[in-house]
């Protein structure tokens, strides 16, 4: 019973680490406008700083878009600041999601 548990443990975290694997730029958009919606609604709201729950999805997407922007934001956390970094991410974001949905170079069979 305890070996079939710790299959399964071991099972879901092999899963878990191939879905972190697998995100794609686009994904990243997806997550960056929900990540928009909710910075908004702090904006919206007048909140000074964004709430805590919504500082790790921001400080991994910002990283998955590009390692110096989490080190470039620091401990920011006003909203009006934070979204300028959001902004930047997309803008890699978009760069990568066309660069990578582009026809894969032509390899000639014959010489």
């Amino acid at each position: 019973m305890i070996e079939g548990t710790v299959v399964d443990q071991r099972r879901a975290v092999y899963w878990h680490q191939r879905r972190q694997e697998r995100m794609t730029p686009r994904k990243l958009l997806r997550e960056s406008d929900e990540l928009m919606f909710w910075i908004e609604e702090c904006m919206v709201q007048r909140l000074r700083v964004v709430p805590g729950w919504l500082m790790p999805r921001l400080v991994t997407l910002l990283a998955r878009a590009d390692a110096r922007l989490p080190r470039e934001m620091g401990s920011e956390r006003r909203p009006e600041q934070v979204v300028e970094f959001l902004y930047r991410a997309q803008e890699m974001l978009m760069d990568q999601s066309v660069r990578s949905r582009e026809p894969a170079p032509i390899i000639p069979l014959f010489r």
